[in-house]
């Protein structure tokens, strides 16, 4: 959501629970979309090592991958000298690129999250937009 603001990107982050996927839709000119596909396709790390997640210093780039794998960073509990148990990502996550071209006129008028159920209530959501 950050880096789509600063590049002047609109769309939405669709969040699908059966089947666990998240589509990404985004909006903008050529340089923005060129810069935000790479941040999302070759910058962030969407299968990794283990990461700790008891700083809460981490990147938004981070916050997204582990949102993506459902989980999220953690704050600490107020105890000193314990630390949480390590986050791994998942090893299953990926990053496609399915579709990139132009559109007659912007859809979104900013950049939105919504969750759906059902693969078949989120082609709706998306009809509904006009970019199913």
């Amino acid at each position: 959501d950050l880096n789509a603001q600063q590049n002047g990107i609109t769309g939405g982050v669709l969040e699908v629970d059966h089947p666990q996927l998240t589509l990404v839709i985004a909006e903008g000119g050529p340089k923005a979309i060129k810069r935000y596909t790479r941040l999302m396709t070759v910058r962030m790390k969407w299968r990794g090592e283990n990461f700790l997640g008891d700083d809460g210093e981490e990147e938004s780039d981070t916050e997204e991958a582990m949102q993506q794998d459902g989980g999220g960073a953690t704050g600490e509990d107020g105890e000193e000298g314990e630390k949480e148990a390590p986050q791994k990502f998942n090893r299953n996550n990926t990053c496609e690129l399915i579709w990139t071209g132009m559109g007659a006129k912007r859809m979104f008028t900013s950049f939105v999250f919504q969750r759906c159920e059902t693969a078949d209530v989120a082609r709706k959501v998306l009809e509904a937009k006009g970019v199913a």
